[in-house]
């Protein structure tokens, strides 16, 4: 993950937090896209929305990206970044959501809703891992910047 394209290692120009918050994406990421493919084979969900919540998500990601804070730490010679504490909040909401949706709204909605809530749900699984996905990316281009503007990389 923390490679350039010609194979150089940069993991040491990395602050170990900033390591471990974008496995944490990743992991997120893997595990969302999966129950998401679940759903998707399972309940025939429309390949435009699927198309859609991709697109979106990276969208999106990228755009997070910009707000998200990376700067070259000149005393420990590593890329740093600044804790993102409302997306966190918001993933935490989101499966928060999907747990509340599976307990109690399909037991209190009528079949259709509840299936139409349900594709919504995995619509929004969805973006939400591309847009993760996409931020890792997008975050690791922005290291390697960092890192080129220090002479680290040619």
């Amino acid at each position: 993950m923390l490679y350039t394209s010609r194979n150089k290692n940069f993991k040491h120009h990395v602050s170990p937090q900033l390591q471990r918050r974008m496995r944490i994406f990743l992991i997120i990421a893997f595990c969302m896209l999966v129950i998401a493919v679940t759903h998707v084979a399972q309940d025939n969900l429309n390949p435009y929305v699927v198309l859609g919540s991709v697109i979106g998500g990276a969208v999106v990601g990228v755009v997070t990206t910009r707000i998200f804070h990376l700067s070259w730490d000149h005393d420990g010679q590593k890329v740093v970044g600044r804790i993102d504490k409302i997306g966190l909040a918001v993933l935490v909401l989101y499966v928060l959501f999907e747990i509340a949706r599976s307990m109690l709204f399909e037991k209190l909605m009528p079949a259709e809703a509840s299936s139409a809530l349900s594709q919504a749900s995995i619509a929004g699984f969805i973006f939400i891992a591309a847009a993760l996905i996409s931020r890792v990316v997008a975050l690791r281009g922005r290291m390697i910047n960092i890192l080129r503007e220090q002479k680290i990389f040619g």
